[in-house]
């Protein structure tokens, strides 16, 4: 009888001991710990200006970016630029305000620029370069040629926004 009492005792125990591991197991998935991150992808960087179409226009001759998409609602403009997997986009001041409940600091050509940047990749920085200069982008730097074997210029656009053109990483 001792030695049955001393089984079930021992089968009880293992079995504490394997819901106590599911339930951490649980515990642990609910923390986030052996979770999935969601699937997440930049779809779309989107920069405020004061016209939308004047600047939708300037991407297309500067860098030769076709337009996926522009919309006009009384001065509520947004448009979208073709650039690969992510698109690079356009809204107004206006729409700015509406959709944020606030104002946003918009990037001036008179001022220095603001703490980002739009790097556009391309095999050929020398040639967009030229392209962009003809087409009004304000020259911060000149094509050169970086220690990690990079070629990197820096432009503004019309509305002051610093734009980096780059030779893909080796």
């Amino acid at each position: 009888m001792k030695k049955y009492l001393l089984l079930a005792v021992c089968s009880l125990l293992i079995a504490s001991v394997g819901t106590t591991a599911e339930t951490t197991k649980e515990t642990a998935k609910s923390n986030g710990k052996t979770m999935s991150p969601p699937s997440v992808s930049l779809g779309y960087v989107v920069l405020y200006v004061k016209d939308v179409s004047a600047t939708l226009t300037f991407y297309e001759e500067a860098f030769g970016l076709s337009r996926r998409f522009f919309n006009d609602d009384h001065g509520k403009a947004y448009g979208e630029l073709e650039t690969g997997a992510a698109r690079l986009a356009f809204a107004s001041l206006e729409l700015a305000n509406e959709h944020l409940k606030q104002e946003v600091v918009a990037a001036s050509p008179d001022k220095a620029p603001l703490g980002f940047e739009i790097a556009l990749v391309t095999p050929d920085v020398p040639a967009l370069y030229a392209r962009a200069v003809k087409a009004g982008a304000t020259v911060v730097s000149e094509p050169a040629t970086k220690p990690w074997g990079q070629t990197v210029a820096y432009l503004r656009d019309k509305d002051g926004h610093l734009v980096e053109l780059c030779t893909p990483l080796p």
